[in-house]
């Protein structure tokens, strides 16, 4: 079992609506395995893999080797789905060549596809052979790869609300940066930062005292601290301030470096040590009791809160606490995989002096239903827990949130407020304002960490994209075997004339606005979505080759409008079965309210969009009988009528529209050619005026021809 080739084809293509690999595989030495042979292949492949089960049963009649052949797609899929990226489709082809066949396999994250892929070749290829697998590393491995290169607990559920509201996405990086939308609508995220998230107001969060002391001046409740710069200066400072004390690094983030509690001076420049090892700049502030909160706020309005649990292990009698926190980190839903829903349970730079107050040390074996804390803040990072308060929270409390977060500047924040009980006012109780962060952990808001989920991802999408939006504009692409730059050129041309701003991706190059941006074929995938990442564009003009949908995949889902330039002249000269399969891809990716536009006398076409059910275009070159108005028409006709004056006629079902009389000298060859009665009907039914239409039509016509 050889792997010969693997296309990646991106969006809609021949195989599904989902993103495919496409593998050529060579079966040919074990096609004709006999049935004996095929179930002892397949009994030791769901031995190794379990879960995997075969499609049919080794003996059912097919085609040679059927079995073999599924047997790898279906592995494939159940490797992505047991190491965190579960996926469904796939499927084999006809044969191609004596042995040798195709099979596609859905994808999540390319990179980890195509090594699942691979994996799953080699794990059939060992269970054909009776060789060993270790199938426990493999997955190890692949798991480490999927942390590495699959978005995280931050961006995945944010690129989730976005797809679930219909709002396209795509990958900017290796990491986290995430385009949302296309051309002029789009907006951007990484992790839950978005791109209205100002730097200033960032670099203001981070800066601890900084902001405590712009709350401060606008009234807010905030604890009273300053910087040190030494061991000595922080139990001044400290004595001054009032004990007990919490010291921290004035810029860290995730809760390193800080101590809290500390009420002798040994602590106090234990602390400062500790926090020097994370930041030069340190912080002392009078300690503030109570319950730690994180307040998330999106716009103006409090989204979520909940109450951070510190660390707590439940003693069994039997176990050290050492053992618990190894007990506790055998539950599969911990890890570092940063796609797991909660982190390994650790120890922080406190935890012995936290157990040596509790009156117990690692070794200490706890009695059953006896509770240990670990740390005195609430990590995340540490294993702890959070307890939904949402509906809790004082309108005082979640006003002042607010206020504070506008005050930074900051468009989605992170509030930690310390408070008896966050029901009640905060300067009833003494609770204060902490911190606000610039970049808040989603994943509070989710079960299994939080108890309840709240929608702070749909609230972060609905900011970026209000009222509903998708964040799409217009797409029309051209394809076909006609003149595709023309068509083009002169669509793009109608579309600008009506005061858009067109990005069209042509194998001419890369134009903005009109303007050539980049030389070269641009008419591909790569050049698609070069388009849609101009935040200049509102509309887009892509050429795509059937022959790139077919070989890299449609790479958009949905689209407005498509010409198909001459397929074919007749049912006698056909088209290829693949670019016809390309064709028939890119027609279902239509919107329903969207537009076809075909030639009158193309077959194939007809064929093709027979059962689409938006607006159909049928273009009549000059030598074709025109219809006329009252005849019945079906479909929109777009074609030349001849008088005392040349015409090019607009007709939808039901009545005429005339678009523009040309002057007598015009050759109705010359208008008929280069997709420009094609390029009138699609900019039409895209909503171009026909006065627009009229007046780009005359200038685009060439000097000879007027």
């Amino acid at each position: 079992m050889e792997l010969l080739s693997v296309k990646v084809l991106r969006g809609p293509n021949v195989w599904g609506k989902v993103c495919m690999l496409e593998a050529r595989v060579d079966i040919s030495t074990w096609q004709h395995l006999g049935a004996e042979d095929v179930f002892a292949f397949q009994q030791r492949l769901a031995a190794r893999l379990p879960g995997w089960s075969p499609r049919r049963p080794a003996g059912e009649r097919g085609l040679p080797g059927t079995p073999i052949a599924e047997a790898l797609p279906d592995v494939a899929l159940a490797l992505q789905t047991q190491v965190g990226t579960p996926v469904s489709s796939g499927g084999i082809g006809p044969l191609s060549a004596p042995g040798v066949l195709d099979v596609a396999v859905e994808y999540e994250e390319e990179k980890l596809g195509q090594a699942c892929l691979k994996a799953a070749q080699r794990l059939c290829l060992a269970a054909l052979t009776a060789q060993h697998f270790d199938v426990a590393a493999e997955l190890r491995r692949l798991r480490a790869l999927a942390e590495d290169v699959c978005l995280g607990r931050a961006t995945g559920p944010l690129v989730a609300a976005a797809r679930a509201r219909g709002i396209p996405f795509r990958r900017l990086d290796d990491e986290s940066l995430v385009q949302l939308g296309y051309g002029r609508q789009q907006r951007r995220i990484r992790t839950s930062v978005t791109d209205r998230t100002g730097k200033i107001a960032e670099w203001i969060s981070l800066d601890k005292d900084l902001t405590k002391k712009l709350l401060a001046e606008l009234g807010l409740p905030v604890p009273l601290g300053r910087p040190v710069t030494s061991g000595e200066h922080a139990w001044a400072a400290a004595c001054e301030l009032g004990i007990p004390v919490a010291i921290k690094p004035r810029n860290a983030d995730y809760g390193h470096g800080i101590g809290l509690n500390l009420s002798t001076r040994e602590q106090v420049v234990d602390a400062y040590a500790a926090a020097r090892e994370y930041r030069e700049e340190v912080l002392v502030e009078r300690f503030a009791t109570g319950a730690q909160y994180r307040i998330t706020v999106v716009g103006n309005q409090v989204i979520a809160a909940v109450r951070r649990e510190p660390v707590r292990l439940v003693g069994d009698g039997q176990h050290t606490i050492s053992q618990l926190i190894e007990l506790a980190n055998l539950d599969p839903r911990r890890g570092d995989d940063l796609r797991l829903p909660l982190e390994h349970v650790c120890a922080d730079d406190d935890t012995a002096q936290v157990l040596t107050e509790q009156g117990v040390s690692f070794d200490t074996v706890v009695p059953a239903g006896v509770q240990v804390v670990l740390s005195r803040i609430a990590h995340s990072w540490a294993g702890a827990g959070v307890t939904d308060v949402t509906d809790l929270v004082h309108p005082r409390v979640a006003a002042q949130c607010v206020r504070a977060v506008r005050l930074i500047g900051l468009d989605v924040a992170g509030l930690d407020v310390v408070a008896e009980d966050i029901s009640r006012p905060l300067e009833d109780q003494g609770g204060v304002i902490l911190e606000v962060n610039a970049e808040p952990t989603i994943a509070f808001h989710f079960p299994p960490l939080c108890d309840r989920y709240r929608p702070v991802c749909e609230a972060i999408i609905e900011s970026l994209f209000p009222n509903g939006g998708d964040g799409r504009i217009p797409l029309a692409i051209i394809t076909g075997c006609g003149d595709l730059v023309g068509a083009g050129r002169h669509l793009a041309a109608f579309l600008q004339k009506s005061g858009h701003r067109i990005g069209r991706a042509s194998s001419e190059g890369l134009y903005v606005d009109c303007e050539q941006s980049k030389w070269g074929d641009q008419a591909n995938l790569a050049g698609s979505l070069a388009v849609l990442l101009c935040p200049e564009v509102d509309i887009a003009v892509l050429e795509r080759g059937l022959a790139s949908i077919r070989h890299q995949g449609l790479g958009l889902d949905r689209v407005d409008a498509v010409i198909l330039t001459r397929l074919t002249h007749n049912a006698e000269s056909g088209l290829d079965a693949d670019l016809e399969q390309a064709a028939r891809v890119l027609v279902a990716a239509i919107d329903p309210k969207g537009v076809v536009v075909i030639e009158a006398n193309d077959p194939t076409a007809a064929a093709i969009t027979a059962s689409f059910g938006g607006t159909v275009v049928l273009t009549y070159g000059p030598d074709e009988p025109s219809p006329r108005p009252g005849q019945g028409l079906a479909h929109t006709a777009v074609y030349l009528s001849r008088g005392s004056k040349t015409w090019v006629v607009v007709s939808p079902p039901g009545k005429a529209e005339q678009i523009v009389a040309l002057d007598q000298r015009v050759v109705p060859e010359v208008v008929a050619s280069g997709g420009l009665l094609a390029a009138v009907g699609a900019a039409w039914a895209m909503g171009v005026p026909t006065d627009a239409i009229a007046k780009r039509l005359h200038l685009a016509l060439p000097d000879e021809a007027g």
